[in-house]
């Protein structure tokens, strides 16, 4: 967007208001894809932590104690009595039985989906942080013309 001069080397409200309002929203912007891509990445490691106890699991034979989280530090003692399935949520609280190995490949593909995700809303957040670098100077000259003015 270029902006135009009035007569005294003032911007016009027009144009002052236009840069601002797309700076602002731009950096909401900005900031919600950050939020994205942290929750994303979250997810990764949850899905990946998820692997690493059906790859323990997947050693067990038999039935086997373990510890339970309940949440906020509180657990119980419990069994796995069938060590080669697992229940498994597949959206909208759905939960599915599998095999360790289905419910690895599942995990191993929400994974994959997740990471693209992060791929793509990179490039959306490097764009935009491209677009509030080139809106920058030019809230620069508009703030030196309004103390200048």
């Amino acid at each position: 967007m270029k902006l135009e001069k009035s007569s005294s080397t003032r911007y016009s409200r027009e144009d002052v208001s236009r840069v601002v309002t797309e700076w602002q929203y731009l950096q909401s912007l900005a900031e919600v894809l950050k939020q994205r891509i942290d929750l994303a990445l979250a997810a990764i490691n949850e899905m990946e932590g998820t692997i690493q106890a059906i790859d323990e699991l997947s050693k067990v034979v038999g039935e086997t104690e373990v510890l339970f989280m309940l949440g906020a530090n509180a657990y119980a003692k419990g069994r796995i009595v069938d060590t080669k399935k697992i229940l498994v949520n597949v959206g909208a609280n759905i939960l599915v039985e599998k095999s360790l190995e289905d419910a690895k490949k599942f995990f191993e593909s929400r994974i994959d989906t997740l990471r693209r995700v992060v791929a793509e809303t990179q490039q959306q957040l490097a764009s935009v942080t491209a677009r509030i670098s080139k809106l920058e100077p030019e809230l620069r000259k508009i703030a030196e013309s309004q103390a200048g003015g």
